[in-house]
């Protein structure tokens, strides 16, 4: 019987023991500040991402999202003013060439995850090509779009990496695709206003 109680004590420490080996692997070694935010670096699989933390307005429970960057990183992106006031509509198109890869896609859904989220802004987003391709049944959006209750963001692949306004249509512009999911996700962070303007 003792020995039995014995048994089951060192099974149930080598459980714990496990238990915390697991959690710190996917735990975040490190936590920052930044802005007045606190943000864990998390190691996982060998990719490095980070989880901000943040209170909503009137809400005691933080809320916490996941960036593949952390936002000293995505400073060196400028962006444009008041892009809450020209995206956060009745709805939101992200269109994009069609000859962009599935880095683009990447793109589209680290805007999605916060934009589309009930918790946060609970706006419709749908992805949109800026032309017709053939078997690709994706609407055909274009800076021309933008409306009282359509916001567009368009993806451009060109000389600079920014974000501007050109007319109520903002385009994220990188350099190459990877640089482009970079780009959204300072956008995403300025929406949430994690990251100034």
């Amino acid at each position: 019987m003792k020995y039995n109680k014995m048994v089951i004590g060192v099974i149930l420490i080598l459980i714990i023991g496990i238990g915390a080996f697991i959690a710190f692997q996917f735990r975040s070694t490190n936590m920052l500040e930044y802005n007045g935010f606190t943000i864990y670096e998390e190691k996982r699989d060998g990719l490095q991402s980070y989880q901000i933390q943040f209170f909503r307005e009137g809400e005691e429970q933080p809320f916490i999202i996941h960036s593949r960057y952390h936002p000293q990183v995505l400073e060196t992106i400028s962006v444009p003013t008041q892009l809450r006031k020209e995206l956060i509509k009745e709805q939101l198109y992200i269109t994009m060439e069609p000859t962009l890869s599935g880095k683009a896609t990447i793109a589209f859904a680290e805007i999605d995850k916060y934009t589309e989220n009930p918790f946060l802004f609970n706006l419709p987003t749908y992805p949109a090509l800026v032309r017709k391709i053939e078997g690709n049944e994706l609407p055909i959006i274009t800076c021309s779009n933008v409306s009282t209750s359509s916001g567009v963001i368009m993806f451009k692949i060109g000389e600079k990496n920014q974000i501007s306004n050109q007319e109520g249509c903002i385009i994220i512009e990188a350099q190459n695709e990877d640089e482009l999911i970079k780009g959204a996700d300072r956008l995403s962070l300025t929406l949430l206003e994690i990251m100034k303007e």
